[in-house]
């Protein structure tokens, strides 16, 4: 004996068989979703590149004297990495970074200029602005590279200066 029930499942298997041919048809996993509007790419050199390339070393260990994604970084190796993969050449040593480019005001910062405060008893730090009053760093060891607010009573204290040196 058959139920009501048991027949109302057929009715639904035309209208899926309708749904699985149309996927097929579009081509449904095998091609990647491409949205109308594409932020356009940073051009290599800008400040907004080299805030770009920091940020994509998110996460990364914090190895003294490191310099590459490889390795891992210091503060002053992840600015002279993000710097010269945008063909933009600074120095090495965040204290030499310290004077390296243009001074600016803080008033005045923009995505990939360099931020730089002096901690004592350490000595310099340097780190990338990337905007909205935020930098990215790589703080020291057993930490990783992250982004942090320069509200942050502990920056606000030991921010010297600014550097800009993105070509645009």
């Amino acid at each position: 004996m058959t139920t009501h029930r048991d027949h109302s499942l057929y009715r639904y298997v035309p209208l899926l068989l309708l749904c699985v041919a149309l996927l097929m048809t579009a081509g449904c996993g095998k091609q990647t979703y491409r949205p109308s509007y594409q932020q356009p790419r940073a051009v290599s050199g800008s400040g907004a590149a080299i805030a770009a390339t920091a940020k994509s070393q998110l996460g990364r260990p914090y190895v003294s004297g490191g310099s590459s994604p490889s390795r891992g970084f210091d503060c002053s190796g992840l600015v002279y990495w993000a710097c010269a993969s945008n063909g933009i050449s600074v120095p090495r040593i965040s204290r030499d970074q310290a004077s390296a480019g243009k001074r600016i005001s803080r008033g005045s910062l923009r995505p990939g200029d360099i931020v730089v405060f002096r901690i004592p008893r350490s000595g310099y730090h340097t780190g990338i602005y990337v905007g909205q009053n935020s930098f990215i760093h790589s703080p020291k060891p057993r930490a990783r590279v992250r982004i942090e607010s320069l509200s942050v009573n502990y920056w606000d204290r030991y921010y010297v200066t600014a550097r800009r040196v993105a070509r645009r």
